[in-house]
């Protein structure tokens, strides 16, 4: 992703323009990411420590090839501990294949969510999509036609889960609001009118300077908030050797803590964190002890 971050000369200020309050500890809404479904019988456990890392809501992917009967099990045992569950969904490979005979068929998850929900009671909280267009060869040479096609699949998924009542939620790059649509609207704002929340992949350690949390997330921050959106953000917790600045990943749990309390006393602060993913966020944890 790093090579499409667009420069953010024009945020340098953002720090002084988003004060925080006196900063004093926090409660912090806590989302997470899991990116596989556990074995049945390591289910309950992964559901006692989602509980005892405090999270409200996990985005659990789904593999529509795998056992739905698993999905239901976590579900219900999440439920049981409080926890929210988001199905979550994703693949670019959609984008760039729509209409065509060899795509990975998008309708694949639209049907396996109405399968699932005509077989079961144990529903899930919402659908999460990140498609990361960007990620495609096409976003250099067609920008246009990818976006076009990204719109129309992330519309897809609304449609589904308007007529399923279940909430939107979609990931989205911190930088989107600097990419316009056929119709000139930043990415991010149609996104946010779409979905019932958005979360920015504002993946960074330090919360002030020109490329500090503040500073990136200030734009859609300011149009969540005068729009009456939600909008959470995410943290990194795994491994990137190539830009080992935006995780937390051989980091302190102070500079975490601190992070997430200016973050969280700041004069527009998110919905929630994402903590990504939940496996890298125990391993730093556990690390940091």
């Amino acid at each position: 992703m790093k090579r499409f971050i667009i420069s953010l000369i024009c945020l340098t200020m953002a720090a002084t323009l988003l004060p925080t309050r006196t900063e004093a500890a926090v409660t912090v809404t806590r989302h997470t990411v899991m990116w596989s479904i556990p074995e049945a019988k390591q289910i309950s456990t992964k559901v006692t420590q989602l509980a005892n890392r405090q999270m409200k809501r996990v985005y659990l992917h789904v593999a529509v090839e795998g056992d739905r009967t698993l999905y239901r099990t976590f579900v219900e045992k999440a439920h049981l501990a409080g926890i929210e569950v988001y199905f979550l969904f994703g693949q670019p490979a959609w984008i760039t294949n729509e209409g065509t005979t060899n795509r990975p068929n998008v309708e694949d998850p639209l049907a396996w969510i109405n399968v699932y929900l005509q077989e079961t009671m144990e529903r899930p909280d919402g659908i999460s999509v990140d498609l990361e267009p960007y990620a495609l060869p096409a976003w250099e040479t067609d920008q246009a036609s990818v976006i076009a096609s990204y719109q129309r699949l992330l519309t897809a998924f609304h449609d589904v889960s308007t007529a399923q009542q279940l909430p939107l939620q979609l990931f989205l790059p911190f930088w989107f609001h600097t990419v316009p649509d056929a119709s000139g609207q930043p990415l991010s704002e149609w996104a946010m009118e779409l979905a019932d929340e958005v979360t920015l992949m504002s993946y960074r350690t330090v919360y002030g300077g020109g490329n500090g949390l503040a500073a990136i997330t200030m734009t859609d921050a300011l149009y969540a908030a005068s729009h009456q959106h939600r909008l959470s953000y995410a943290l990194e917790f795994t491994e990137l050797p190539d830009t080992p600045s935006i995780t937390f990943y051989g980091q302190t749990r102070t500079a975490l803590n601190q992070l997430v309390n200016q973050t969280m006393n700041s004069s527009l602060p998110p919905s929630a964190i994402v903590y990504h993913d939940f496996d890298a966020y125990q391993a730093f944890m556990r690390s940091t002890q």
